[in-house]
């Protein structure tokens, strides 16, 4: 009788509370790539096909009313392993935080910086083969943040458009910088040692960004989608670098008439001294990279977008070492079912360049995204 009673207390105050029900969202990407090895020897070099988990994650969210104009926000993501190679539950965006329908949203947690973010709206091939075939393989500032503030502006409206402010300070924790399962550290003492800040026009017709990153960490002269055992630039000899950076990035895209999309990126990125950088770091002068890329949405078969992008980024070094050069192209079309399901294909390219050495890489591959 006392447990009957119990349980219809309980269930009495539970029907009683009001509360938000946190929303489950995410990603299930998974492709199939053929990815040839082209290595330093000829004699070693063979087909490979492979199963890539491109981004793929779970999440829950919630926004509870507090009153009129405040709100408590929270979420909290897991990287999934599509493919089952990878373990999963890696950090992603999680924070608690307070919105205010005047003054903006204030969060704490770990975030990904308002520079990669800024990226978004013109990477058509975000997060392919493995996410290396994106801007985050061969560029800078690709980073998401642990213990950090986050503050994100309300929209301010124009008469074509709005225009939002973003920013982050990240506390080092008295350590340096470190990759984590997921998320970065930065170094230094103090709130804000390290941050990062973008501003967005935004408008049916022109997205235009800029961002700044200080003391970021991030991984110089990167790979991309590689897949040679033993490629003829090899990391060493180009220097690959985990690092604090200063980055400038800018970004435009316009959305014509006709479901064409035109894009483009620019960005800068050096090296700020910092404890935990690599060694290999104080030899990099900069890093310059460089993107456009089209996407075409059929206007007779909606369902269909076709597109095509490249990248550019070079590494240029304070010795007498020659500067290195990666570049990527892609072509592809997607599919999509729904809202929530598409299908792809693309067929890519990768060169790898630093004086007289080279190293190719050709991609060719189909893929299933489905978002919940």
């Amino acid at each position: 009788m006392k447990a009957k009673i119990a349980a219809a207390i309980a269930l009495s105050v539970l029907a009683g509370s009001t509360f938000a029900a946190p929303t489950l969202y995410g990603e299930i990407d998974a492709s199939i790539d053929y990815l040839p090895e082209d290595n330093a020897s000829p004699v070693s070099d063979r087909d490979v096909v492979e199963v890539s988990s491109n981004s793929s994650f779970l999440g829950l969210k919630g926004e509870e009313k507090l009153n009129d104009r405040l709100s408590a926000v929270y979420a909290i993501e897991w990287g999934l392993s599509a493919d089952g190679d990878n373990t999963d539950w890696t950090t992603r965006n999680r924070f608690v935080g307070l919105k205010d329908a005047q003054f903006g949203t204030l969060k704490v947690g770990a975030h990904d910086t308002p520079l990669k973010q800024l990226s978004s709206p013109v990477d058509t091939f975000n997060n392919y083969v493995a996410n290396k075939a994106d801007v985050t393989g061969i560029f800078t500032g690709e980073a998401r943040i642990s213990n950090a503030v986050i503050y994100e502006s309300p929209a301010i409206k124009l008469p074509t458009g709005a225009i939002k402010v973003n920013a982050l300070l990240a506390s080092g924790e008295a350590s340096g910088i470190a990759k984590g399962n997921g998320a970065s550290k930065t170094a230094g003492r103090g709130l804000g040692d390290a941050w990062s800040a973008s501003v967005v026009y935004d408008s049916p017709v022109v997205v235009a960004g800029i961002a700044y990153d200080k003391a970021i960490p991030s991984t110089f002269a990167g790979r991309g989608f590689l897949n040679a055992a033993t490629p003829e630039v090899t990391a060493g000899a180009a220097g690959t670098a985990f690092a604090a950076a200063n980055t400038l990035r800018a970004i435009g895209r316009v959305n014509l008439d006709g479901g064409l999309a035109l894009k483009a990126l620019y960005q800068t990125s050096e090296v700020e001294d910092a404890a935990g950088n690599d060694l290999l770091a104080a030899d990099i002068d900069d890093s310059q990279g460089w993107l456009v890329g089209a996407e075409y949405n059929l206007p007779t078969a909606k369902a269909w977008t076709v597109k095509a992008q490249y990248s550019q980024n070079t590494t240029s070094f304070k010795l007498a070492k020659s500067d290195f050069d990666a570049q990527q192209i892609f072509v592809g079309a997607d599919y999509a079912f729904n809202k929530q399901v598409k299908a792809y294909g693309y067929a890519g390219y990768l060169t790898l360049e630093q004086g007289d050495l080279e190293t190719k890489q050709p991609v060719l591959g189909t893929g299933l995204e489905y978002k919940f």
